[in-house]
């Protein structure tokens, strides 16, 4: 299974605050929020390839970007760059792309994920399970915050609806999706269209594709850093 980050955004609303670097390079104790998003992910062994995908606007960080991946075991070419996209869709499309050009495995399972959301406590082999007859998968979290996007399932878990910041269940996405393949995620995808990975699976769910959630996680082990509020105040609850 292949693991995709993306982290091409420009986090205005951190720059607006004064914070002078990427928002993935921010400290987490005595770590960066890059570091401890990668070991989270990589616990288990399970993500065979890691690409990145940053921006040429952080072009004079991207040394500490290489050093983390160095310490994580990534190859310094799996870090691709790239000018400002529309959005979270149009970044992982890249990722999707480097699938087949930089892995040579258009085939394999492929996830993609946010760089603002720490996650504990995952079972990635059971998304990869899932993976292996579903089209897709979603992480979800139990919540009520409005700013998150949410799904519906149905009683085999199969998602029904996904609603981006509209409180439609109480059952929020972190920001991690998976696709069968990069196949897949670019059959569906729509350039110039598509801001969000929701968008994708909209138009997947109208198709009768089958969409899965997994184990629902507790908000307390799903923490969101997307805005310098929820950075500092994670960082004096967590710390």
């Amino acid at each position: 299974m292949i693991l995709v980050l993306t982290m091409a955004g420009r986090y205005q609303r951190f720059a607006n605050e004064g914070f002078k670097v990427p928002k993935y390079l921010l400290p987490w104790g005595d770590r960066t929020v890059l570091s401890v998003i990668l070991a989270e992910l990589l616990a288990g062994g399970t993500f065979s390839q890691v690409l990145l995908v940053a921006n040429h606007r952080d072009e004079a960080y991207m040394p500490h970007v290489r050093a983390v991946m160095k310490r994580h075991g990534i190859p310094a070419n799996h870090l691709l760059m790239t000018h400002d996209t529309s959005g979270q869709a149009e970044t992982a499309m890249i990722g999707a792309e480097a699938c087949a050009r930089v892995l040579q495995q258009p085939g394999a399972p492929l996830v993609f994920h946010n760089i603002d959301t720490v996650l504990f406590k995952r079972n990635f082999s059971e998304m990869q399970q899932a993976l292996a007859s579903a089209d897709g998968y979603i992480d979800v979290f139990r919540s009520s915050n409005r700013n998150y996007s949410y799904v519906l399932i149905d009683a085999d878990r199969r998602v029904t609806e996904i609603a981006e910041k509209i409180v439609v269940s109480d059952l929020a996405t972190s920001g991690l999706y998976g696709f069968a393949s990069s196949v897949v995620f670019k059959e569906f995808y729509r350039p110039g269209e598509d801001l969000y990975v929701s968008a994708i699976y909209k138009r997947m769910i109208t198709q009768g594709r089958r969409l899965l959630v997994g184990q629902v996680h507790h908000e307390s082990d799903t923490v969101v850093l997307g805005t310098p509020d929820e950075y500092m105040n994670a960082a004096l609850l967590m710390l």
